[in-house]
C-alpha cells in the first residue's frame, strides 16, 4: 500500500492530536497522591503542624524581647512548612505546594536568631 504525501501528513497530524490529548488527560503524580489515603494523612499532618505553629505564636505573646521575636519567627517558619504539607494533600491547579515553603533566607535568618539567644 502506497501512501501519498498528503495522506502521510494527515496520519501524522491525527497521531499528534492523539498524543496531545493523552498528555492533557494524564494527571500529575502530585494530583494522584493528593487523592490517595496517604495524601489525606499528609494534609492532616500539615494541619496539625499549623496548629502547633499557632500555639508557639500564642506562647510568644507571653514573652518579651528577643525570645518573643524568636518564637514568632519559629512560628512563621513552622506554619509555612505546615501549609506546604497541607497543600500536598489538597492539590489545586492554581496553587503550588512550593509557594508556601519558607525560603533559604528565612531559614538562615531563623538560624541567626536562635544562635543569638544561645549566647
Amino acid at each position: 500500500m502506497k501512501l501519498s504525501i498528503i495522506e502521510l501528513k494527515q496520519i501524522i497530524k491525527e497521531e499528534k492530536q492523539k498524543v496531545l490529548l493523552e498528555n492533557e488527560e494524564r494527571e500529575s503524580e502530585m494530583k494522584q497522591f493528593s487523592r490517595s489515603k496517604s495524601g489525606k494523612k499528609v494534609a492532616s499532618t500539615g494541619d496539625k503542624v499549623i496548629t502547633a505553629a499557632r500555639t508557639v505564636s500564642e506562647v510568644a505573646e507571653d514573652q518579651t524581647g528577643s525570645m518573643r521575636n524568636a518564637l514568632y519567627s519559629i512560628s512563621n517558619f513552622v506554619e509555612k512548612i505546615g501549609l506546604s504539607l497541607s497543600y500536598l494533600g489538597n492539590v489545586d491547579d492554581d496553587v503550588s505546594a512550593t509557594a508556601s515553603l519558607p525560603t533559604a533566607n528565612e531559614l538562615k535568618h531563623l538560624h541567626k536568631i536562635i544562635q543569638r539567644l544561645e549566647k
